[in-house]
């Protein structure tokens, strides 16, 4: 009930549709984004997938690459970017619509090296084919450390069973939304089996204020990172 009278409320004061905005603070702060108000207004006060952002800000500090699975609108890229102006993204986005916000994005943000970007259409998986790349075939720089996050609504296993190589060769610290708990198991068993420590990403207490609205009971962020790296800590 509380939500639904906030979220009237708001449709009323803001107005609706996409606008670019500078980013006021944040793991995005200072950047343009392209922002819908009316549904994306945690992103603009840095609230979206809050919880994240410490090991987000930690693991970019400490990366030469990031392979951004599900890129989307590509805010992770673009705060890649300005971080690691030398470093080179590999941004996955499957979708037409996905891909064209991420280049108006980075439009938006002219100081940033746009050419360091390599946007892949097709779908991160396991299995070789038409519209399916395995990131083990990326030409990754894996003597350098990395940054790999994947949001891929259901499909975590395949990217990881098609990273293999990646997990085993290179030192990369992962950020993975999980959708079920059965895949979340499997994850943290796939990456521990590669020497990774992980820990579950726990929702902030305010959260019972400011929810966020997810497609699925089980539904949260797991982090990971080889047992020498202290990337993780707050």
């Amino acid at each position: 009930m509380r939500s639904g009278l906030v979220s009237a409320i708001k449709l009323r004061l803001v107005r609706s549709g996409p606008e670019p905005r500078r980013i006021p603070l944040g793991l995005y702060a200072g950047l343009t984004l392209e922002i819908d108000l009316a549904s994306q207004t945690q992103l603009y006060l840095a609230l979206w997938e809050r919880e994240t952002h410490p090991f987000l800000r930690r693991a970019i500090a400490t990366s030469r690459w990031l392979v951004d699975v599900g890129a989307g609108s590509g805010e992770l890229v673009l705060a890649f970017l300005r971080d690691q102006p030398d470093g080179h993204v590999w941004a996955i986005e499957p979708s037409d619509a996905g891909r064209r916000a991420m280049e108006r994005n980075l439009a938006l943000n002219p100081d940033l090296p746009a050419a360091n970007v390599t946007m892949v259409s097709e779908l991160a998986g396991v299995r070789e084919g038409p519209g399916v790349v395995r990131l083990d075939r990326l030409p990754l720089p894996t003597d350098a450390p990395g940054l790999v996050k994947i949001d891929v609504d259901g499909a975590e296993m395949d990217v990881l069973r098609g990273a293999e190589g990646v997990l085993q060769r290179a030192d990369v610290k992962l950020l993975i939304e999980t959708h079920a708990r059965e895949l979340e198991e499997q994850c943290l068993a796939l990456l521990g089996g590669h020497g990774y420590r992980c820990e579950i990403v726990r929702n902030a207490w305010w959260r019972a204020i400011v929810p966020e609205h997810r497609p699925g009971p089980h539904n949260r962020w797991l982090v990971a990172w080889r047992e020498r790296d202290r990337v993780h800590r707050r």
